[in-house]
């Protein structure tokens, strides 16, 4: 009975392994991660929409500039356009990148309209963690309801949906369609 048992747990459990006598796991070479840095868009003049951001402090709102989202088809990087305004009068606006599966966020570039020129990019932009510390809470909860499902990057489609709180329902395999 026991040489039964150890016979089967020994046995070919595909045909590459009936062939070729090989038990063992196909080794998957991982090549490390690299950044595709690219030219920072234009300021977007129109086209921003508000962001339900839970995070913000009363009387902030956010707003991308939906049209100009992308991600990054070898990076994985959803960049963006984000403004955060107060009813006072105040306004920060930023080109960042999200990486989901890293967890870490980068501002490439920092706005103004009035300014010339309107665009300034950061003098040494570095990866930072999404961490739900005190003042980038609202970047997390970016990437947690908008940006990311899981560790992988929402489709384009999806993003401008969540941006605007309408959600699907989650299918672990919609990434693997080229829908946008």
């Amino acid at each position: 009975m026991l040489l039964a048992v150890s016979l089967a747990w020994a046995a070919p459990t595909d045909r590459y392994e009936e062939l070729t006598g090989e038990h063992d796991d196909f080794d998957v070479e991982e090549k490390p991660w690299q950044e595709e840095r690219g030219a920072v868009p234009p300021l977007p003049e129109s086209g921003w929409t508000e962001v339900q951001l839970d995070s913000l402090p009363p009387r902030q709102h956010a707003y991308l500039a939906l049209d100009g989202v992308t991600v990054g088809e070898k990076d994985q990087v959803v960049r963006y356009w984000l403004s955060i305004r107060s009813e006072g009068g105040g306004e920060m606006t930023t080109y960042e990148g999200i990486h989901c599966g890293r967890r870490g966020f980068i501002v490439y570039a920092y706005g103004r309209p009035g300014r010339k020129p309107p665009v300034r990019k950061a003098r040494h932009p570095w990866w930072k963690p999404l961490e739900a510390v005190h003042g980038l809470r609202y970047r997390l909860e970016l990437a947690e309801d908008v940006f990311c499902s899981g560790e992988v990057p929402r489709t384009l489609r999806q993003i401008r949906q969540a941006a605007q709180g309408r959600y699907e329902q989650a299918n672990p395999f919609d990434n693997w369609t080229n829908d946008d």
